[in-house]
């Protein structure tokens, strides 16, 4: 059992309630890359069911905005801004305004593979994970240029004009979103910041597996009084609160597959003490695992 729903794109239809397939004019490329204008979201059901994703997700709005839940943290993105989550990062549409326009759009690695795009994208991921925010605002110049490309690629999408062209476009737009983000000042981490920002990866891929602050500490080699004291000076938060949300919003997320009991999914997520896993999402959430499974539409 994996530790989390992750949705190819084909079974996106669970997620927000829209048929995703009925909307692409080449149905078999749909796992690899898809654009559709962002107004598409009116007709779907927010908020949306926690998830990964097989594919990049990218969002550039030209109009309104929306509010994203990314791990558990909740982000913005307004007029002008852009939002970029790779497969692994835990995402939730949580609301939009009424007349939010722009584009949605994704895109696989593999589709990407033979060019540049892949060093592209991986410079944009490295800055966002280390400012921990996978949102970015460019200046008006390069907004222009991103609403360009983002206008061709739709249209030779609808038109179902083939993806080479659309791909050397995804190069340019990546490339685009790089050139703005290598003018910008470079992020000059302190100790602590390093230490959060290393603490904060090890979580995306050990949360499974690891729950106690000294788990994390020994991985990083340091104290547990010094992950805890640097993590509160940096972000306000302790270390063991930072992994109990995590630890939650794993939970919430397997907790939408109709398919797996309470029980697997305490034991995917490394409790062994079905008891414990049901007053820890109690406390955390205020409803138990039960209720919560109930208040989702599963059908």
């Amino acid at each position: 059992m994996s530790r989390i729903p992750q949705y190819k794109p084909d079974e996106f239809s669970s997620i927000l309630d829209i048929d995703w397939t009925g909307k692409s004019t080449a149905k078999k490329e749909l796992n690899d890359f898809f654009i559709e204008p962002l107004h598409i979201l009116k007709e779907g059901k927010i908020p949306s069911r926690p998830h990964r994703k097989t594919v990049n997700d990218f969002i550039f709005i030209t109009k309104g905005s929306i509010e994203k839940m990314v791990c558990s943290s909740i982000f913005g993105v307004e007029k002008g801004m852009i939002m970029l989550l790779p497969p692994y990062k835990i995402r939730t549409f949580l609301r939009y305004t009424p007349d939010v326009e722009g584009f949605y759009c994704h895109f696989s690695n593999e589709f990407i593979a033979d060019g540049p795009g892949l060093k592209y994208l991986q410079d944009i991921l490295n800055h966002a994970e280390i400012l921990y925010n996978p949102t970015l605002f460019p200046d008006q110049v390069h907004q222009e240029r991103i609403g360009t490309l983002l206008r061709q690629m739709e249209e030779l999408y609808r038109q179902n004009q083939g993806f080479d062209l659309i791909r050397l476009y995804l190069f340019t737009l990546l490339g685009e979103i790089r050139h703005f983000i290598d003018n910008l000042p470079r992020p000059n981490l302190s100790a602590n910041e390093t230490l959060v920002f290393r603490f904060r990866k090890l979580i995306t891929s050990q949360i499974q597996n690891l729950h106690s602050v000294k788990e994390y500490a020994d991985l990083l080699h340091v104290s547990p009084n010094h992950l805890n004291k640097s993590i509160k000076n940096t972000t306000g938060k302790t270390a063991s609160e930072i992994i109990n949300e995590s630890l939650l919003m794993e939970a919430k997320a397997l907790l939408s597959q109709p398919h797996y009991s309470v029980s697997e999914i305490s034991f995917a997520l490394g409790v062994e003490d079905v008891s414990y896993f049901s007053r820890f999402f109690k406390k955390h959430s205020g409803i138990s695992p039960s209720d919560y499974r109930k208040g989702i539409d599963l059908s």
